[in-house]
């Protein structure tokens, strides 16, 4: 005849029971738990890196934006000026395309050679020395170059058709 279990052995039956019963549902929550964490870092991740490069790409662009004004200005300022006299030397010849103006070379009273350096030639000498200085590049171009060396890189065509209509 099987004997009567005592209060204690019930008691200590009926905690490992329970324990067993719950080790799995807690395993399933932490599991659950961990894949939840791991889920949000990865797509905090992915958000991150893409809000990063659309920053990026904004500030690219106003900075680019900001390098073209800024070009746009001085050739409407030389413009507006008919160009600048600037003394002849071996960075600064007299430029070939402006040999049809009359006074494109004079001499001052005090006898030193100035030659005249219109917009397209002013903005070219500046973007190779902001280039030299800075390593920003910039580039002036047209579809109808005067030019044959200074043809629109290839890619440009339509940043050319954009400047043409600036």
């Amino acid at each position: 005849m099987a004997t009567k279990p005592t209060y204690e052995e019930l008691e200590q039956k009926s905690d490992s029971d329970i324990m067993n019963r719950q080790q799995p549902r807690l395993k399933s929550i932490i599991f659950g738990l961990v894949f939840f964490w791991t889920a949000v870092i990865a797509f905090s991740t992915v958000w991150d890196i893409h809000a990063r490069k659309a920053t990026t790409r904004e500030m690219a662009s106003k900075e680019a934006h900001a390098h073209f004004d800024k070009d746009q200005t001085i050739r409407y300022w030389a413009s507006k000026h008919g160009g600048i006299y600037v003394y002849t030397d071996l960075l600064t010849p007299p430029n070939p395309y402006l040999r049809h103006v009359p006074e494109r070379d004079i001499t001052t009273p005090a006898g030193k050679k100035l030659t005249l350096m219109n917009p397209a030639y002013m903005v070219r000498q500046l973007n190779k020395e902001f280039a030299d200085l800075y390593n920003i590049i910039g580039h002036i171009t047209s579809l109808k170059s005067l030019r044959p060396e200074k043809e629109p890189i290839l890619g440009s065509g339509m940043h050319s058709k954009y400047l043409n209509r600036v």
